[in-house]
């Protein structure tokens, strides 16, 4: 259970990071750059070309897309592993009648 909740966050995470991307592809380009400005020097003169923002902003797209399919097979398999209450289909009863009296032959 705890590893469905877990992978419900990432998932989740996932889609609200690929909003943040397509909708201000260039302030999470700037965000990414921050993170590599301590093993690299002049980071912050880096100007993105036009066809690298409009990628990024197609693989935010993605990245929602892929998020929410993610939560949405994570939901459908939770529920299909959980029996619902008051179901009784989810467990057989089989009545056997057995004779142990052989008299009537």
């Amino acid at each position: 259970m705890v590893c469905s909740k877990l992978l419900k966050l990432c998932y989740a995470s996932s889609a609200l990071y690929g909003l943040l991307t397509a909708l201000a592809p260039k302030r999470s380009l700037s965000l990414s750059l921050n993170c590599w400005k301590r093993g690299f020097e002049n980071v912050s003169e880096l100007e993105p070309k036009p066809w690298y923002v409009r990628s990024t902003r197609a693989v935010g797209i993605g990245m929602i897309v892929a998020g929410i399919a993610g939560f949405a097979l994570e939901e459908r398999a939770r529920e299909a592993a959980a029996p619902a209450d008051g179901d009784e289909s989810a467990v057989d009863i089989v009545e056997v009648d057995v004779d142990g009296d052989e008299s009537d032959k």
